[in-house]
């Protein structure tokens, strides 16, 4: 077996030809003996694409040089491996707890991500930190990329009760990474239609609340997606481009701080440190939950349960038969996997697309009250598990919590839950974006926001909407410049 060893930068990669089979581990091992004596070497990419044959013994070798590197806070990546050396690992069932890609370019991607949590680890006591009367906050860089917040559907069909076949989109696991909204699972539209209920994904994973008077949430994790599984939603929100920064925060207030709290320091800081905060902010996170209150949609939001007073399901005349908040803690001392964006009033909004804004938040000046916010957060539910003193990367933790904690729920977050620490990743979301890509469904049309107001006005099934509209949209200019008047004194 031919064996080339390059480096590129901090990495080591071993390019092999041939049949790793006893003999040829042999050799491998010899190459790798010399190449990991270098204890400061930590990231190494096995190059499989001209190996015809792995062994029993191939597989030691992997396998022991994964170990290595893992002491080291490092990893191995194998890339460009052949349908054959494939089959041998899925048959030992290596294959999941190996880093697998199909070409050197994402092999070599993957081992450049470990090099940054191996340095952001080092300088971890670097960071900058504030402190805050609600807690310590420590901030570590993420991506330098534009976020976006994609929207499918329009929350104004949730809150009117009027999706039906038309307005449902369906997509794979593994295309939604972090997503909130309203969905479902189902192979045809009678498993699913009439149990829609709050979703989240997280991952690549899915947790939803089915509203068939049951209140027993599902979670699934999806080993292997073959694309017949598909979820189903008639309005969600995707962060997208990544998290631009992630933040540890340690509550110092007694019992934990509220997640209303959490959002406004978050919007203070922003405000005072990102150059990039516009005023919405996409928010996953691990959160240790001491108390949790969520409130939860009982009916699904489909056209056949709409009200029949015509009004909105929010509206107070409906709000008890579709909503129900919890005035006590439903959960304690719980982990969370959490999902969700918050909109800071205080900020000129108008640098968003308005349309936009309305189908991700319909946001209405009645029901923003005095906070000078709009938060949506949804949560899959854990038994709480140890959270480390330092962490970096936000999907490792993700994929430890969701595969080894055990689930116990999925809910809404109501604003009064209280977090005493969290590792969040956060994006500065640049653009409201309507984007159907990856979506099977019907494609939506971009909407401007004066055919938007013209939906609003000619609104022939909800007479009451467009009659007030005109006077909200004045209303809520009015209650932002009081908002950010307000919070100009506060700083």
């Amino acid at each position: 077996m031919e064996i080339k060893v390059q480096r590129h930068g901090d990495t080591v990669v071993v390019g092999m030809n041939g049949r790793i089979d006893a003999f040829g581990a042999v050799e491998l091992d010899r190459t790798l003996k010399d190449i990991l004596a270098d204890e400061a070497l930590a990231c190494v990419a096995f190059d499989m694409e001209e190996v015809r044959y792995l062994s029993s013994a191939g597989i030691r070798s992997i396998v022991r040089t994964t170990k290595i590197l893992f002491r080291r806070n490092g990893a191995l990546a194998l890339c460009a491996i052949s349908s054959y050396c494939r089959n041998v690992l899925d048959t030992a069932g290596m294959t999941r707890s190996l880093n697998i890609f199909s070409t050197r370019s994402e092999a070599m991607n993957f081992l450049q991500s470990v090099h940054w949590e191996r340095q952001a680890l080092e300088n971890w006591e670097r960071m900058e930190t504030a402190d805050s009367p609600i807690g310590k906050f420590r901030f570590v860089p993420g991506e330098n990329s534009h976020a976006n917040l994609k929207v499918i559907g329009s929350i104004a069909d949730i809150f009117h009760s009027r999706v039906d076949e038309s307005r449902i989109f369906s997509r794979g696991f593994s295309q939604t990474e972090y997503s909130i909204g309203v969905g479902g699972l189902g192979e045809v539209s009678d498993d699913y239609m009439s149990v829609l209920g709050s979703m989240i994904t997280i991952g690549g994973t899915m947790a939803w609340l089915p509203t068939d008077g049951h209140d027993l949430a599902d979670f699934l994790v999806p080993r292997n997606d073959t694309g017949s599984v598909m979820i189903r939603t008639p309005f969600n929100l995707t962060l997208s481009g990544g998290f631009n920064e992630y933040i540890m925060f340690e509550s110092t207030e007694e019992g934990g701080t509220t997640l209303d709290r959490l959002y406004r320091g978050l919007f203070l800081l922003s405000r005072r440190r990102r150059r990039d905060f516009r005023g919405v902010l996409g928010v996953a996170a691990w959160m240790q939950v001491s108390e949790l209150m969520a409130g939860t949609m009982m009916r699904s939001p489909v056209r056949e349960f709409a009200p029949a007073n015509k009004k909105s399901i929010t509206d107070p005349v409906n709000s008890n038969e579709w909503f129900k908040r919890d005035i006590l803690p439903r959960h304690s001392d719980v982990t969370c996997l959490t999902c969700g964006v918050g909109v800071d009033l205080s900020c000129d909004l108008s640098v968003y697309d308005q349309s936009g804004l309305y189908n991700a938040f319909y946001i209405d000046p009645v029901t923003a009250g005095e906070r000078g916010h709009i938060l949506n957060n949804h949560a899959a539910v854990f038994d709480q598990i140890h959270m480390p003193e330092k962490i970096v990367c936000l999907d490792k933790m993700v994929r430890d919590v969701s595969s080894k904690a055990e689930f116990k729920d999925m809910r809404k977050l109501r604003d009064n839950c209280r977090v005493t620490r969290a590792f969040l990743g956060v994006s500065y979301i640049r653009k409201l974006v309507r984007d159907d890509s990856g979506w099977q469904g019907t494609a939506e049309i971009p909407v401007s926001r004066s055919i938007a107001e013209k939906r609003y006005k000619e609104e022939a099934e909800f007479p009451l909407v467009p009659q007030k509209r005109e006077a909200e949209l004045n209303k809520f200019q009015r209650f932002l410049e009081a908002q950010q008047a307000k919070l100009v004194q506060e700083d």
